[in-house]
């Protein structure tokens, strides 16, 4: 094997086979650092560099709070366009699987243990995972930004990160064994967010034959601008604000802001809303994403999707407030609909303020991007919920919460999809979590490699088709293809939407 690879910008050096039979690259840039004058600016190639670039140490996390994804010890710097890979020391032409990082799109990074490849690589499977910028560094709008874009519109920078990183993959994965025609893109909560995002935007299109979504999309009925995609005279006029908060009269004084304040100013405007939407901005985005879908103008590719039984266990950790306080906060004159399609006893309305909480925020969404690319499109899909509560230990999710609440929580899936459950801290593992593992990592592994989960007997996961004979698959211990019990009520939550929400106006019109 030679001592080195090229790449995009130079050599890197040959990773050494693991006794598994993996090879792992950490670090790997695939555009140019994002700072001074190419912050809030597209992706650009990457700086070619002299010698051999060594691949054992996970490049920076992109800038954010320090958080468990994210922890003191791991570094954190705007130059932080790096990616990650674990291929098969065989020799091959494998099946590529792709990674884009949850967090709200603005925590995370592809330097997690939970994301650690192997498993899939012992597969097969070239696995690639991927930092791109966060927050109101990868999301911010403002009119001159527009201004001068070339295409009157600004935002959506964490987005164009995912593109140049595909565009990467396409170029060199051949040289880690992996098939650039055989990528397969998948994500969790946000990353799940711009996966369905990749679906929508023609500046991916052909980098990408499959996708997988665990737990979150950018579709709405109505797209409201608070929830799902968001418009660009919002997101300019929330750009505006920033600037005035940092004293800064124009871009270049912008430019010339510490990181740090930047994000510090940004958790302070926030309130509830955090520089991290898609923006349809008539380029990325040509429309909302729902109207996109709608109109057959996808990417149409195979879809692996789902989301957890309890996503919204973990709301539980916040200000207390009953499931009528959640439902006029969240739907308005539309709360007595939604109250109509999750009865309950009165006073035992915990499970229903779950319940409605993690299907609006995660599940419902993720539903209608399943729903949507089977309606429209012509390739299969495949729908799936995550029902199996992890073995956390007291203590995960804070003092005084039983973690018995947590359940099947928002991202508890994620470890068993990578068969990492080793890497998780203090967690009583036992057998069925092992088997549940096990079945997950390789339905996935099946997916990426010929775009269908397969399955034998009880556990074959058939195609999701909308209608009456709709079926979803029940990841268990024991897991089971189910009709899918949450239709009607998506079908109630899609016409709440639709009469309460006013339609995400369509592509700004080009200035003047």
């Amino acid at each position: 094997m030679p001592a080195s690879l090229r790449v995009d910008g130079g050599a890197i050096a040959q990773a050494p086979a693991r006794a598994d039979g993996v090879r792992v690259y950490k670090g790997i840039p695939y555009a140019a650092a994002p700072i001074g004058e190419r912050r809030w600016e597209p992706p650009a190639a990457v700086v070619p560099w002299q010698g051999v670039r060594s691949t054992d140490t996970f490049g920076a996390d992109c800038m954010q709070a320090v958080n468990e994804n994210s922890p003191a010890e791991r570094p954190r710097s705007e130059d932080c366009l790096f990616l990650n890979v674990w291929a098969p020391a065989k020799s091959g032409r494998h099946p590529v699987f792709v990674w884009i990082h949850g967090g709200g799109s603005r925590v995370g990074s592809g330097a997690q243990p939970t994301f650690d490849g192997s498993a899939f690589a012992r597969k097969g499977i070239v696995v690639v995972t991927i930092n791109y910028r966060l927050g109101p560094l990868g999301f911010l709008s403002t009119p001159e930004l527009s201004a001068r874009s070339g295409y009157d519109a600004s935002g959506n920078y964490g987005f164009m990160d995912v593109i140049a990183a595909l565009g990467w993959v396409r170029r060199n994965i051949g040289r880690f064994g992996g098939e650039p025609g055989r990528v397969t893109i998948g994500g969790e909560s946000s990353g799940s967010v711009a996966t369905s995002v990749m679906m929508a935007s023609p500046l991916a299109k052909g980098l990408f034959v499959q996708a997988i979504g665990e737990s979150g999309s950018s579709l709405r009925r109505a797209e409201p601008a608070s929830m799902g995609a968001t418009t660009l005279a919002f997101e300019e006029k929330r750009g505006t604000a920033l600037m005035q908060d940092l004293g800064a009269s124009d871009l270049a004084a912008l430019r010339r802001v510490p990181a740090e304040r930047v994000l510090a100013s940004a958790a302070r405007l926030a309130n509830g809303q955090f520089y991290n939407l898609p923006v349809v901005d008539g380029h990325l985005l040509p429309d909302a994403p729902w109207r996109i879908f709608a109109s057959g103008k996808f990417n149409d590719v195979p879809l692996l999707a789902g989301w957890n039984a309890d996503e919204g266990s973990l709301t539980l950790l916040g200000p207390k407030r009953s499931f009528a306080q959640m439902l006029q906060a969240t739907y308005g004159a539309g709360a007595g609909a939604v109250a109509r399609l999750y009865p309950h006893a009165p006073g035992d309305d915990q499970a229903a303020l779950v319940a409605a909480a993690g299907h609006h925020n995660i599940a419902y969404p993720t539903w209608l991007w399943a729903y949507a690319a089977a309606r429209f499109g012509r390739s299969p899909v495949y729908l799936y919920e995550f029902d199996h509560a992890p073995p956390v230990p007291e203590g995960t999710f804070g003092t005084g919460f039983d973690v018995r609440l947590a359940g099947a929580y928002h991202g508890a899936e994620i470890p068993y999809v990578f068969d990492t459950l080793e890497a998780q801290q203090g967690w009583r593992i036992a057998e069925a979590d092992r088997a549940v593992a096990r079945q997950m990592n390789a339905w996935w592994a099946a997916f990426i490699s010929t775009g269908a989960p397969g399955g034998e007997g009880a556990a074959h996961w058939p195609r999701y088709v909308p209608g009456e004979a709709a079926r979803r698959m029940q990841v268990t211990e024991h897991p089971l293809a189910v009709p899918d019990p949450d239709r009607t009520r998506f079908d109630g939550l899609m016409k709440v939407h639709a009469a309460i929400d006013p339609p995400l106006p369509g592509p700004p019109a080009p200035r003047r």
